[in-house]
């Protein structure tokens, strides 16, 4: 039968020893394609879209705080009292630096003949200093009482925003209450610098620039730029894919450029073609010349294959549910705490780095538990101080080689079922060698399992088939039983004091043994 399936295999990949060729062809022009629409396309309109979103909310807030608080400061008999009151100038500064201070973001206000009464600072800018009702923002603010007014204030290295609202006492304008919000708050806010990002007027001119100074010239947007909503544009300084929108920003419409410089990646894309061109009409001898082998190796491994296919599966089926829930998480700490958010994305990053490399089915325990860090740092960052997680790892246990990815859904589990009555998520990790093997435990105090659910997973746990939703403690029995055999697995318990259980035993061996 070998022999025949040899036989068969080796005419049948002689024969169409080019369709590999035309194959990695096509396969490389979809990859390139797929890498121009994600790593350009789908980044360029991500950042211009969130840009979009941030500024739109950032000019919507301050218009209305600034209509809010000018209506607080307008609740005295005299405005001056804002500054010779002592108890009411401290309640005044206790609400404007409330949302303002941690962002940068200076505030001022002022009586009608341009005097400052209190502020953030000791004085107003130099380029803003007022010739009150006739100028500027300060004449629409004066004229327009009751609306909110947005200005862009031009300096060296940027241009500030103005946010301000006339304060009115007894229906009369009595001062004016500003915000200045600076050009590295508004520049922070429009993105992580993926692509560049320019918001531009309805005269063209660029009033906010995020990485993209090369196509701005005396603050105005180059010509070749302005009119393409979507595609390429060639310049004398490169080229550059370009997309746009229109945005409501304060009380007018700015058009938002979102901007990718591509000369290199286009460069490297020629590069890659001509590259694997040339691999491809090296390797058409080389697969000819090791037919023979790999069809020899491939009867003879027909049946290990099946065993490691089934390993694979079981190792690719990572928690959907847990990657949405972190994906959502970050999403909203990205405007509430970016600090957070940064951390949560590296941890997720190395988190899917370590799931999908190809380092062979068992890797150190030392290893796998920076993974569980990793896990556990975002689980953390879920539940805040509800979730507390200790391990004990035992030094002798560190070197062992264990199956790669074995232990997440343990604590997984722990974390769905562990909450107490009070809302609490305690989980204890411990990892002991006794007599030659490794134990591994993980116990939460929750509420336990309820009995039904309980026999009904244990009767899982002892099956080879899983045709239920529950997978992750399956998954895990059903790889250490492929490895080390029936005698090895995990067993899951709920004690009388409360909480859960998961016990596993596994043999203990050295990362140079791990392949035997």
């Amino acid at each position: 039968m070998h022999r025949y399936l040899e036989s068969r295999l080796q005419r049948t990949l002689a024969w169409y020893a080019l369709v590999p060729v035309l194959v990695m062809v096509f396969l490389g022009s979809l990859l390139m394609l797929d890498s121009w629409r994600h790593a350009v396309i789908q980044v360029n309109h991500e950042a211009r879209e969130l840009a979009a979103d941030v500024l739109s909310n950032v000019s919507q807030d301050f218009l209305q705080r600034s209509k809010v608080e000018a209506e607080f400061l307008g609740t005295v008999p005299d405005i001056s009292l804002w500054e010779t009151d002592k108890g009411l100038r401290a309640e005044a500064f206790a609400r404007l630096y409330h949302d303002t201070g941690y962002r940068g973001v200076d505030f001022y206000l002022l009586d009608i003949q341009g005097r400052l009464i209190l502020g953030s600072q000791d004085k107003l800018p130099a380029e803003l200093l007022p010739g009150v009702r006739d100028w500027g923002i300060w004449s629409r603010l004066y004229n327009r009482p009751d609306a909110s007014q947005l200005e862009f204030l031009p300096q060296s290295d940027g241009q500030d925003l103005i946010c301000g609202q006339a304060v009115r006492i007894k229906g009369q304008v009595a001062g004016f209450l500003i915000y200045i919000l600076p050009s590295e708050y508004l520049q922070h806010l429009a993105g992580d610098g993926r692509a560049g990002i320019i918001l531009v007027d309805r005269l063209d001119n660029a009033r906010l620039v995020k990485s993209a100074d090369k196509i701005v010239n005396h603050r105005k947007v180059q010509g070749e730029f302005l009119n393409k909503r979507n595609g390429l544009v060639s310049s004398s300084k490169g080229i550059y894919y370009v997309s746009q929108q229109d945005i409501f920003f304060g009380n007018e419409t700015y058009r938002l450029q979102s901007v990718s410089e591509v000369s290199d990646l286009l460069m490297r894309y020629g590069i890659g073609v001509g590259a694997m061109l040339l691999v491809i009409l090296l390797m058409v001898p080389l697969i000819m010349r090791s037919i023979a082998q790999e069809t020899k190796m491939t009867a003879q491994a027909v049946d290990d294959l099946t065993v490691i296919a089934e390993l694979r599966e079981l190792e690719s089926q990572f928690n959907p549910h847990f990657l949405f829930n972190t994906l959502e998480n970050i999403k909203f700490m990205v405007r509430l705490d970016p600090g957070a958010a940064t951390e949560m994305i590296m941890a997720l990053s190395s988190l899917l780095r370590y799931s999908i490399t190809s380092g062979g089915q068992q890797v150190e325990l030392r290893e796998d538990i920076k993974y569980l860090e990793s896990y556990m740092k975002i689980q953390q960052y879920r539940f805040g101080s509800r979730l507390e997680f200790n391990a004990d790892i035992e030094s002798a246990a560190r070197s062992a080689a264990v199956p790669k990815l074995l232990f997440q859904p343990l604590l997984e589990n722990a974390i769905k079922y562990g909450e107490d009555e009070d809302g609490k998520l305690r989980i204890s990790f411990q990892v002991q060698v006794i007599d030659g093997q490794l134990h591994v435990l993980v116990k939460d105090s929750g509420r336990g399992i309820e009995e039904e659910k309980l026999a009904q997973l244990r009767n899982l746990l002892e099956s080879s088939e899983n045709d239920t939703g529950h997978w992750g403690l399956f998954n895990v029995q059903r790889r250490l039983q492929l490895l080390y055999g029936t005698d090895y697995g995990l067993t899951l318990s709920c004690p009388p004091d409360g909480g859960t259980e998961i016990s596993l035993r596994l043999p203990l061996t050295k990362k140079e043994q791990k392949n035997a």
